[in-house]
């Protein structure tokens, strides 16, 4: 019966379940069953049930509960980061509550019960609880526990104030017995802290080393981006194992040393999925997406954080529709559930293109799956949905997150402005002034940009006060360039040139650019002349800032300039970035450049471009001959 009872106690789906079982336990007089009991805690201390029943539970066996049942609640506590562990309200700091309990009821602490406490200290993060279990650990003669002990010097680490190893020290100091663990730990512990000389003194008196011992010295340097002396630390080891090389690979990676970690990828017996993805990384964080996608193509297995790297590429590189088409090959051959970093990437990429359908699809997809929306993703729909022209979807996803930061306020902030909801975006401005949330500068980019962008002429000087005045923040060149656009747009040409010399720094081109537009805008021949000179003054070899000046000449006539423009960038050899065109069609989206050749139906597309031409010169020949 104890064996049955034991089943269902372990696949238990409900809180209401747990009380039916619980009520049979007691009828059945097995509620203090060494067995059963806990079993009984486990599941009452499940994030879906409140620890407070488990701890009655254990009230109610009194002596009878073993050290077993009480670690289990401890362990289980240990574990919930932060307060409302399941909406229950436990968190690690009933922990020890947990623990005083235990010991009140007279039942023996061991080893497991403080290295369950340790953890919990650990998501506390603070000292004074650590010091706490410490004394307790030594009064109950777990001083020489070489677990425990080991527990305790890395939270004491963990729990100190950052890079002090001086803690941790004297905990390794004063172990009677250590094993290669402890020298393990007080190692990583040194190399964690930035003092790798002193890791690596210690590392060279271990009396036994094993693979974790240069695995982590390893580690230390690949993190610290020391590749030389990572090198020097892995060619010395006698055995390596698939973490050993990752960590080569990776670290190498890391720095841009694409050829050295394809090298080591190349010497490699036996790769793992780790090491493909590592290797795919790579490529793509060098440019060279090609590589990675042959490589990509090559894996023999593939993992969700492989597709992830691989979409992750596509977007970082502006490659979009590819990151588009990988998601859904995904879908369709791997077999995959979109995690969060999948999720957000693709939103990302609809982002960029304002594909709809995709976001449409998206949308659908994280409602039916009942998506926890996270802060990162709830900050990529925010973005997804304004840039795609549905603000009011993405103000939606905002008041939905119980938990926002500053990037979403600021997403939320441009959202409304880039759909032309100029007032809206300074309503949520300020309504995070008054929930007293802590801004920073970008979120005044926003704001700025904001007014600029409707003529809020008051508001924005405003804000740009408020913002040195009472939040203290300097204002960079883009801050400066935000109330240029303001007064450029607002006619107030004369101030804005008052005001971009008054800079506490030299003004870069993208100032003078930014009131050059209003000159044109308000037909100001004479400034538009003095601002074309500023900029070529500062970016004489920018391609977009000579065409700029270019077409700014042919507005108003002045075609000598044109020519003079044009031939400056001949002689010095400034070439024009070509512009580039994105439409979708169906579920693809395509690109198109001037005199582009890549496209796979560049053949029919310039036959249909040259009937157009074709039919429109007809029509222009036929109206004239009409008149």
């Amino acid at each position: 019966m104890e064996q049955e009872l034991l089943r269902i106690l372990r696949s238990l789906k409900s809180p209401r379940q747990l009380l039916q079982i619980h009520a049979q336990l007691l009828a059945c007089g097995l509620a203090a069953s060494p067995r059963l009991l806990p079993a009984l805690v486990s599941a009452s201390s499940a994030p879906s049930s409140s620890p407070r029943h488990a701890a009655a539970i254990l009230r109610a066996a009194g002596a009878a509960a073993s050290t077993v049942a009480h670690n289990t609640l401890i362990e289980r506590l240990a574990g919930r980061r932060g307060r409302g562990g399941g909406g229950r309200g436990c968190s690690p700091e009933d922990a020890p509550a947990a623990y005083a309990a235990m010991r009140a009821a007279g039942v023996d602490p061991n080893g497991f019960t403080f290295t369950f406490l340790l953890r919990a200290c650990e998501s506390l993060g603070r000292l004074p609880p650590c010091r706490c279990v410490h004394g307790q650990i030594v009064r109950c003669g777990f001083g020489s526990d070489v677990v425990v002990q080991n527990a305790l010097l890395n939270v004491y680490y963990k729990c100190g104030d950052p890079g002090d190893v001086g803690a941790a020290r004297k905990v390794f100091d004063r172990m009677p017995d250590r094993d290669v663990v402890s020298w393990n730990s007080i190692v990583g512990v040194y190399m964690s802290s930035g003092d790798a000389a002193g890791a690596m003194e210690l590392f060279e008196a271990m009396p036994e080393r094993n693979v974790v011992s240069w695995n982590t010295v390893v580690a230390g340097f690949t993190r610290a981006g020391d590749m030389v002396s990572a090198r020097s630390v892995f060619d010395r080891m006698p055995i390596r194992d698939a973490i050993s090389w990752n960590l080569m690979i990776s670290g190498y990676a890391t720095s841009g040393d694409v050829e050295a970690a394809r090298s080591l990828f190349d010497e490699m017996d036996r790769k793992d999925v780790v090491s493909w993805t590592a290797m795919v990384s790579a490529y793509a964080k060098i440019g060279d997406i090609d590589s990675a996608k042959v490589l990509f193509d090559q894996m023999p297995v593939k993992n969700l954080v492989s597709w992830n790297a691989m979409i992750t590429a596509y977007n970082h590189n502006s490659r979009y529709d590819e990151a588009l088409r990988t998601f859904q090959q995904m879908m369709i051959e791997g077999g995959f559930v979109p995690d969060e970093a999948t999720l957000v990437s693709v939103a990302s990429a609809c982002a960029q293109l304002g594909s709809s359908e995709y976001c449409n699809w998206l949308s659908s997809y994280i409602s039916k799956r009942n998506t926890h929306i996270t802060v990162a993703l709830g900050n990529a729909l925010i973005d997804m949905f304004a840039k795609c022209g549905d603000v009011g979807k993405a103000r939606s996803i905002f008041d939905k997150m119980k938990t926002r930061c500053i990037i979403t306020w600021t997403t939320m902030i441009s959202g409304f402005a880039y759909n032309g909801r100029f007032r809206e975006a300074l309503l949520i401005y300020n309504e995070m002034c008054r929930e007293g949330v802590e801004l920073d500068d970008a979120v005044f980019i926003a704001a700025l940009a904001a007014c600029a962008h409707g003529g809020l002429l008051q508001e924005g000087w405003s804000i740009f006060k408020q913002m040195v005045e009472q939040y203290g923040i300097v204002p960079r060149m883009e801050h400066y360039g935000c109330i240029v656009d303001l007064l450029g747009r607002a006619g107030k040409l004369q101030e804005a040139v008052q005001f971009i010399e008054s800079m506490p720094f030299k003004p870069g081109a993208v100032i003078w650019v930014t009131l050059l537009s209003s000159c044109i805008a308000h037909s100001d021949a004479e400034l538009t002349e003095y601002v074309s000179t500023k900029i070529v003054e500062i970016e004489p070899f920018d391609s977009s800032y000579q065409v700029l000046l270019s077409n700014c000449s042919a507005l108003e006539g002045r075609w000598g300039s044109v020519m003079d423009a044009r031939k400056t960038m001949r002689d010095w050899g400034v070439q024009k970035t070509p512009g580039s065109s994105l439409i979708q069609v169906g579920s693809e989206v395509h690109e198109f450049l001037a005199k582009d050749t890549r496209h796979s139906k560049i053949k029919e597309i310039y036959e249909t471009l040259d009937g157009l031409i074709a039919i429109i010169r007809h029509s222009e020949y036929c109206g004239t001959r009409d008149l």
